[in-house]
């Protein structure tokens, strides 16, 4: 399946899909985060590195201006920043111009921002939950990361 991923940051999750995809577009904000895609990039197969590449852009910019990727999106993964989705990043998805998207992947930091998120999907009669988990990634702490798989209605 052809993969968008937004809040990408250095692409550490679009990279470990790579082989099991055909194309991949991270896209994160940070100007920083290019060359460490690149670099990482370069490291993987030779056969692998064309199927890779990286938009420096925020989220709300790629769902508002890279329309022709998202045509072709069939596997999304969004790893927001703990304040969740940007509103235009859920209208997006919320509002159905996404139909050609199979499975929809959420990493969350932050739950609160990740239940808003969830409830705001749900809401649109659009998404459903396939699978969610929580995972203790920091011993010690409070912090549960929470994984989920929406898929279409």
């Amino acid at each position: 399946p052809f993969c968008v991923e937004l809040y990408g940051g250095v692409g550490t999750i679009a990279l470990n899909l790579s082989d099991a995809v055909s194309h991949i577009v991270s896209s994160d904000e940070n100007p920083n985060n290019l060359k460490c895609f690149q670099d990482s990039v370069k490291q993987l197969p030779p056969e692998i590195q064309p199927l890779l590449d990286y938009k420096q852009k925020n989220a709300a910019d790629m769902v508002t201006s890279e329309s022709d990727l998202f045509q072709k999106c069939e596997l999304l993964v969004l790893d927001p920043p703990r304040k969740g989705l940007e509103d235009e990043v859920v209208d997006y998805l919320c509002k159905g111009h996404c139909s050609s998207i199979k499975l929809l992947v959420y990493v969350s930091c932050g739950f609160q921002a990740f239940q808003r998120d969830c409830d705001a999907l749900l809401a649109s009669g659009r998404w459903r939950v396939e699978f969610a988990e929580g995972h203790v990634l920091f011993p010690g702490s409070d912090a549960v990361e929470t994984l989920a798989f929406f898929v279409p209605k």
